[in-house]
């Protein structure tokens, strides 16, 4: 039997506050009310697509913004060699 996972199997379901994330914000208060002190109402579908969304504009906001390496551009160009278990686990793994 083929086993699926998803990308809330690998995040863990922390409080935001473990995050240092606060109610005092309201964005992140609006956040948990929708979908949850863990997040864990999110759909995986809009967990990724925020996290690219976010991811970019952070990049973006950069102090150095240097544009990508080129092994960061060789990971880009081979994505397609992992499967959708271990992508959802690198952006874990590159989140810590």
């Amino acid at each position: 039997m083929k086993s699926v996972h998803t990308f809330k199997d690998i995040k863990m379901a922390h409080p935001v506050g473990y995050y240092s994330l606060s109610h005092d914000n309201a964005l992140i208060k609006d956040m948990c009310e929708t979908w949850g002190e863990g997040l864990e109402k999110m759909s995986e579908s809009d967990t990724l697509w925020l996290i690219a969304k976010i991811a970019h504009q952070a990049w973006l906001e950069c102090e150095s913004s240097t544009a990508p390496s080129n092994e960061a551009e060789s990971v880009l160009k081979r994505l397609h060699e992992l499967k959708q278990w271990e992508k959802f686990a690198l952006i874990s793994a590159m989140a810590q």
